[in-house]
Order: C-alpha cells, then structure tokens, then sequence
C-alpha cells in the first residue's frame, strides 16, 4: 500500500512510559544517549544525516534480535562486543505503528513495515513525523514477530518528557 502523505498530518499522538533496552557497542558504551550511527547510517524510521533516532526496544531478546538478525545480518557476534542498556522512558507525543487504525490511516499495514532491511519507511513515516514535533513512535519489530520497538526522535523531546539511560546491564554475547 502506499503511505498517505496526507494523513500523516493526523496521526493520533499518544504517550508511553516505562522501561526500554538498547545494545549499543563496546566502543560506544559510555555514550547510551548518541545517535551517531542512526544519524551516518540511517534507520527504519529516521533519514541519515537529517536526523537521528534513539532505538530501544521493549525486551532483551527483541534487543539481540535487532541485532543479530539486523545489524550484523545473521553473523555470529564477538563475545562482549555490546553493552546492554536499559532506560526509563516518559514521552507524551509518540505514534503507535503498532496499531492497525493507526497504520490504515496512512495506507500501511504492519507487515510492510516490518520488512527485514527495508528503510523506505524512514522517509516517508518517519520524516513527516519528527516534522510534527512527535518524540517518537512505536513500531513492530523486523527481527522478532513478537517484538516491539520504542524509537525516540531525542532532538523532539521537550519536557515534561524525559529518557534517561539508567544503567549498563551486562555485556553481550557472553563468551
């Protein structure tokens, strides 16, 4: 289907709360809040070098998934390689592309959003979004059919919202 640019302009805003994970590195383990490689790379739901994005997500194991199946697309990881990470989320202004009224209101369904490698969303989803000040959205994950993602659009983040990185978890793959 193809993504309604008009309607994008009235996706219902709503809040989220709670806590959030995120494998980040080793190199980059002391920076949870960076955005480096969403900004140099690009994202499901953000455009390189215009903006980045913040992805958590709402389990370790959508976490690993991410990455696994994502990222290093089926190779196996170093022992140690990441750093898992939770944060505390509080945001009032995010869409939930995990919800079906939502996705056919923009002319998506969840299953083409959710396509392993596909970041034509990040343009036509995520840009029209960060443009209308939403902190960020909710999406299903493309690594794990269970899974949830949280991606912030931190430069979006006024308060009374807040993320906080709370504390580093463990290091992961365990040897």
């Amino acid at each position: 289907m193809p993504v309604d640019k008009n309607s994008i302009a009235s996706v219902p805003a709503t809040s989220i709360k709670g806590r959030f994970y995120r494998l980040i590195r080793q190199r980059f383990a002391n920076e949870p809040l960076a955005m480096t490689g969403s900004l140099r790379e690009g994202g499901r739901y953000n455009v390189t070098g215009l903006f980045g994005a913040l992805y958590l997500s709402f389990d370790k194991e959508t976490c690993q998934a991410e990455v696994t199946a994502g990222i290093l697309a089926g190779l196996p990881p170093k022992a140690k390689a990441y750093v898992l990470w939770d944060y505390e989320v509080s945001l009032k202004k995010v869409a939930r592309l995990d919800d079906d009224d939502t996705c056919n209101l923009i002319g998506v369904t969840q299953k083409e959003i959710s396509v392993k490698g596909d970041h034509q969303w990040a343009t036509l989803i995520g840009l029209p979004l960060f443009t209308q000040d939403f902190e960020g959205l909710v999406a299903p994950s493309a690594q794990k059919p269970d899974g949830k993602c949280l991606d912030v659009f931190l430069d979006n983040v006024r308060s009374p919202s807040t993320v906080k990185a709370k504390s580093r978890i463990e290091e992961w793959p365990p040897p």
